[in-house]
């Protein structure tokens, strides 16, 4: 008869809990190469190699188009309950950076923002039909990568929302930011092998996705919070990140259409200083406005039941500036196709950044 010792039950126990972590992880990378309900899903090829997904659902003929882009460690799931809200009017095109989801890093250079620019760019020059108004908006990281897209395609892109957005200088800007990033970076640097042994099961015990709580989209986000691919692509983009805003990052590209920030209330509560930066962000432009939304926090901005749709309400507002800027424009121009300009290049990176 077999008489099972402590260290024996011991190793037993740590191998199921692996054995479930990693079922786990592999369920949760599987999950997230599918498409969304309502969108038709895409593929692109990149100049640069990547093959990158994105997900239209289409509007009315004519009509003004948004395109959307997530933050770190965020994919185009984190924009579906904004989406929801959204006037069905409006063409949505939602996008995966590439290494997130389905889409794929193919680039054989090192990583920088750049990169993700000329993508996202690619994209809308794919997805928006020319001579139609064009939006871009994007949260956090995302945010400061649609602001510089908007100056790649200046006669595309008719007007830009930033939902709480990143600041190439906040580190050096705030002191509690800064102080901040720390813990952030240690977290980066654990997370991807934490997530290989299947850690991703336990990722939500501290309440991590409480903010998301009574979404319809409470799982997916989870789940992808447990795929290994989400977080190999953001500890890839934090490391160049961190290292491009300890630097102090490059000036704000100067935008010919207005720039409009959606701002949480804790962020401006906990660093008011942040409102500076949102204020450069608005003077970057040719107009626009600060919209605050009441209680709500960096992520449930957009993925909280209560905060996403007066965040929508404030994107709307955006578009339906933009269309009016287009039709100004159309009328400097004698109604000429909005689409018909090359592509501005792609400004380098900051000399002497570190990939």
């Amino acid at each position: 008869m077999n008489t099972w010792t402590f260290p024996a039950l011991t190793k037993a126990g740590l191998a199921a809990c692996l054995a479930a972590g990693l079922a786990h992880q592999t369920y949760a990378t599987l999950s997230c190469r599918a498409g969304h309900t309502g969108f038709e899903q895409r593929r692109l090829r990149c100049q640069n190699g990547n093959i990158v997904t994105y997900h239209v659902r289409r509007g009315a003929p004519g009509g003004p188009t948004a395109v959307f882009e997530a933050g770190l460690m965020n994919t185009s799931a984190a924009w579906l309950l904004v989406a929801d809200h959204l006037d069905p009017t409006i063409t949505v095109v939602l996008t995966d950076r590439a290494g997130y989801r389905s889409s794929l890093r193919r680039c054989p250079e090192d990583y920088s923002l750049n990169e993700s620019v000329s993508d996202l760019a690619e994209i809308v020059t794919e997805a928006v039909e020319p001579g139609s108004p064009c939006v871009l908006v994007g949260h956090s990281l995302g945010g400061y990568l649609v602001h510089r897209t908007a100056a790649a395609l200046p006669e595309r892109v008719h007007g830009v929302a930033l939902v709480d957005p990143t600041h190439p200088r906040e580190l050096l800007h705030s002191r509690q930011q800064r102080e901040g990033s720390r813990g952030v970076n240690l977290t980066m640097k654990l997370g991807p092998v934490s997530a290989v042994l299947g850690a991703g099961l336990l990722l939500d015990k501290k309440g991590l996705f409480a903010y998301a709580e009574g979404s319809p989209y409470y799982r997916t986000l989870r789940l992808e919070g447990s795929a290994t691919s989400t977080w190999r692509t953001a500890r890839r983009e934090w490391d160049y990140t961190y290292a491009f805003m300890l630097d102090g990052g490059r000036p704000l590209d100067r935008l010919d259409v207005p720039v409009s920030v959606v701002a949480a209330e804790s962020t401006l509560q906990g660093t008011p200083e942040h409102r500076d930066l949102y204020e450069e962000y608005l003077s970057s432009g040719s107009g626009g406005r600060i919209d605050t939304v009441s209680g709500s926090s960096h992520l449930s901005v957009i993925g909280g039941v209560e905060h996403a749709p007066p965040a929508t309400t404030a994107i709307e507002q955006v578009v339906t500036d933009a269309v009016a800027h287009f039709g100004r424009t159309r009328q400097q121009q004698g109604a000429e196709p909005a689409g018909a300009g090359a592509r501005r290049d792609l400004e380098p990176e900051k000399q002497g950044e570190a990939a």
